[in-house]
């Protein structure tokens, strides 16, 4: 056995994917994975009302050093178990005996319902490029929502197919991906500055704050505009999930982390700027069905602004891929300890060692879930919600086992922070269950019906169906990752 294989089996475990996969694409896969350049914009035109620029920038500017600590603390986790299911798995190796089975069935379905909203909302927010796209030449407004949704299917059907092919079409698409998310970046943040035809001041960007969340409490409104750097730093952990198919793991998978995160800060900080100069009209960026391309369109022009979609789309496609792949890899994993029903289907890999029926199923799943969003809006953005919350949690949880169980006992990889790791740990699950709380709290005052924040009702029911499948199942026949 090779080195990777070796450790592999030390945890307990065959060696079952090819390992193909090179530091480059490790980083790449996860930074394609964020897509901080299509992510940030999606969401930037309608976070103005919760402070305005300045909650943008210095949002932002708060958030960095957290999303760093945890993804430190993530790095040496995954150097010590460079394990597929990453967080699932990590809750059990850093869990003690009796409650390892547990933690590990619960953060495993938080995480899966993390990462499946987020594939969810990846698929729409692509679809609604292709709407902008094509509402910039009609005029006739494309509005059906059963289009939309026909758009969304085939998103999933055309990335869940591309992800059957086989890992050396993943590691062909993050080589892409990498350098067309940097050279989109770069024409964006030049382009549309140098023709923008007014400029906001210094001033007005970083300390010119706005409230349209009905909310009296100005710290409360800062904090929620917290959520548009929350929502866009999260998926930097997705490369744990193609960690088993990857060379030199212990090495690699670390070093991926902090290269994609510290490649996402820079390019986060550089766009912002960029783009909050170049706003012409706060007013109508607000008011606007999709500010992203009313932005584009008042600071450019319109090929340009069709241009600066399609950058967009293609970095959105590329972040729904390796997402799905990664749902499909943690499927797989729960799968291989029996942690879902149907586990012993689930657990078979196609001859080109791809979870051909893991994947088939979250794409059914994702199909399934966003028929109800026929009936009302709201439930789509109690999707979005979910996702940014059951990741964020899920992201505490392995922490906080390590903190309770396994402060001092956890095995050293190659990679580890010292003296440095617990101080890192518990600065962590702080931060994360402050956010969550944020993460929970309506945007806008007074709270009804289309402003309520239903979030917390998705992720009850799935925790109550995690623990009912325990209770009846689980606590008898799952004995966690072995």
């Amino acid at each position: 056995l090779d080195r990777d294989a070796q450790r592999l089996r030390d945890l307990g475990y065959k060696q079952e994917f090819k390992r193909e996969i090179s530091l480059f694409v490790q980083a790449g896969f996860s930074f394609s994975t964020m897509a901080v350049l299509p992510n940030w914009l999606v969401g930037f035109g309608g976070c103005l009302s919760a402070g305005g620029p300045s909650s943008l920038f210095w949002g932002w500017v708060v958030v960095v050093p957290f999303v760093a600590c945890i993804g430190l603390s993530m790095a040496e986790v995954i150097s010590a178990y460079p394990l597929a299911g990453g967080i699932y798995s990590w809750c059990y190796m850093l869990s003690n005996k009796k409650w390892a089975p547990f933690m590990a069935w619960i953060s495993g379905y938080l995480y899966l319902t993390g990462l499946i909203t987020a594939n969810m909302t990846l698929a729409w927010s692509a679809t609604d490029f292709i709407y902008g796209i094509a509402n910039l030449y009609l005029e006739t407004q494309i509005t059906s929502q059963g289009a939309f949704v026909g758009l969304y299917c085939g998103m999933f059907v055309l990335a869940t197919g591309y992800n059957c092919l086989g890992m050396k079409f993943s590691t062909y698409l993050n080589k892409f991906m990498v350098f067309w998310v940097f050279i989109g970046t770069i024409i964006v943040v030049i382009t549309v500055p140098v023709m923008a035809p007014t400029h906001t001041s210094a001033k007005w960007v970083f300390t010119e704050f706005m409230n349209g969340t009905g909310y009296d409490n100005l710290g409360l409104v800062f904090f929620l505009g917290l959520l548009q750097a929350g929502w866009t730093l999260v998926g930097y952990e997705c490369g744990a999930q193609i960690v088993e198919g990857t060379k030199n793991a212990e090495v690699a998978a670390p070093r991926g982390i902090i290269l994609c995160i510290g490649s996402a800060i820079v390019q986060g900080f550089v766009l912002i700027i960029a783009v909050l100069f170049s706003i012409q009209d706060v007013d109508e960026l607000l008011e606007s069905p999709m500010p992203i391309a009313t932005f584009f369109l008042r600071s450019t022009s319109k090929p340009l602004t069709a241009f600066f979609l399609v950058i967009l789309l293609v970095a959105q496609f590329g972040s729904l891929c390796n997402s799905i792949l990664a749902t499909g890899h943690l499927f797989w994993a729960l799968a291989r300890d029996g942690c879902v029903p149907f586990h012993r289907s689930l657990y078979q890999l196609s001859d080109n060692h791809i979870p051909v029926r893991a994947l088939i199923l979250q794409m059914a799943i994702s199909i399934i879930v966003i028929m109800p969003s026929f009936g009302t809006m709201i439930y789509w953005k109690a999707i979005m919600s979910t996702a940014v919350i059951c990741i964020n949690i899920s992201y505490g949880l392995p922490l906080v086992c390590r903190l309770i169980w396994t402060r001092k006992d956890m095995p050293k990889g190659p990679f580890n922070l010292h003296g440095w790791s617990i101080p890192l740990n518990i600065l962590s699950v702080f931060w994360i269950l402050f956010f969550g709380v944020i993460l929970c709290v309506p945007s806008y005052h007074p709270v009804e019906a289309e402003t309520m924040n239903w979030a917390s009702l998705m992720i009850g029911a799935v925790s109550i169906f995690a623990l009912c499948f325990w209770f009846i199942s689980g606590r008898k026949n799952y004995k966690g990752p072995v």
